[in-house]
C-alpha cells in the first residue's frame, strides 16, 4: 500500500480502521516517510498501540484467577473486598461482584490505584455490567462492641451469600471466609490479582465514600467529606478540639482518649 500521496487526515482514518496488528505494520511505513507531520503521527500512535498492548497484559494477568476457575466449569465468580477498615469513623463496608464471564474493563484497579473520579466512573461501568453485585455496611456501634475483624469478616461474608444469582466460587482480598458453604480463596494482594475483587474493591470504596459524604453534612467540623473517617492531621485536631462525633469508634486509638462532648 502506498501511502505518500495519501494526507495526513486520509492515514488517519486508515489507522483507525484497521487492528493492532495491522496497525503496527503501518508504522514502519510511516515513519519512513519524508513528511514530518506524518512521522510525528507515527510516532503518536504507535505509544496509543503500546500503551494498549500494555494494558491487554495487565487485563489479562488480572483475569488469571478467573480464568483458572472457568477452566474448571465454574462460571459465577465472584470477587469479595471491603472498605473503612482502619477509619476512626463510620461504617465498614464490603462488597462483592459477578463480572460476566471474560470481560475486561480497560483501566480498572484496585480502589486505591485510581483517583475518586476514576472509581466513580468504575462504579458505573461495574454495576451496569455486572451479573450480580451487592454492598454490606458494618456499623461504627458493631464495630466497638464485636471487634473490627469480626466486622470485616461478618461484612464480607454477608455480601458473598447475598449475590442473586449466587456464586459459584469467590475470590476475596486476604481474609480467609472459613464459614462459607461456597467454595472459597483467599488472595494476598487479591485486588491486584483479581479483576473480580477489583472491582469489588472499588463499589466498596465508592459506597463508603457517598456515605462519609452525607455524614458530613451532619458532622461538618471532621471533614469526613475529605478525610472518609481516617485519621489525618486534620480529623485528629477536630477530635482534640470537639471530641469525638456519635459516629466515631469509640474503642480506636486515639478517638478512645477523648470523651464524646453532647450532639
Amino acid at each position: 500500500m502506498d501511502l505518500t500521496h495519501k494526507t495526513i487526515p486520509e492515514i488517519k482514518k486508515l489507522l483507525g480502521a484497521v487492528n493492532i496488528e495491522d496497525r503496527i505494520e503501518l508504522f514502519v511505513r510511516l515513519e519512513n516517510d519524508p513528511r514530518a507531520g506524518v512521522k510525528k503521527l507515527a510516532e503518536t500512535y504507535r505509544r496509543e498501540a503500546a500503551r494498549i498492548e500494555n494494558e491487554e497484559r495487565f487485563q489479562e494477568k488480572l483475569m488469571q484467577y478467573e480464568r483458572r476457575l472457568y477452566a474448571k466449569g465454574f462460571r459465577l465468580v465472584a470477587g469479595v473486598d471491603e472498605a473503612g477498615r482502619g477509619a476512626l469513623a463510620g461504617p465498614l463496608v464490603a462488597a462483592a461482584v459477578i463480572l460476566p464471564k471474560d470481560i475486561r474493563l480497560f483501566g480498572l484497579r484496585e480502589s486505591k490505584q485510581l483517583t475518586a473520579e476514576q472509581r466513580e466512573t468504575f462504579y458505573v461501568k461495574v454495576t451496569d455490567i455486572a451479573v450480580a453485585w451487592k454492598t454490606v455496611r458494618i456499623e461504627h456501634d458493631k464495630i466497638d462492641a464485636n471487634g473490627i475483624q469480626w466486622a470485616n469478616l461478618r461484612a464480607l461474608e454477608l455480601a458473598s451469600c447475598g449475590l442473586e444469582p449466587a456464586a459459584e466460587y469467590i475470590l476475596s482480598d486476604a481474609f480467609d471466609l472459613k464459614t462459607l458453604d461456597i467454595p472459597h480463596l483467599a488472595i494476598t494482594k487479591g485486588d491486584c490479582l483479581s479483576s473480580s475483587i477489583a472491582a469489588a474493591s472499588v463499589i466498596a470504596k465508592v459506597t463508603r465514600d457517598r456515605i462519609m459524604q452525607e455524614y458530613h453534612s451532619v458532622y461538618p467540623n471532621y471533614g469526613f467529606s475529605q478525610n472518609k473517617g481516617y485519621g489525618t492531621a486534620q480529623h485528629i485536631e477536630a477530635l482534640e478540639q470537639y471530641g469525638p462525633s456519635p459516629i466515631h469508634r469509640r474503642y480506636f486509638a486515639p478517638v478512645s482518649q477523648y470523651k464524646q462532648l453532647s450532639f
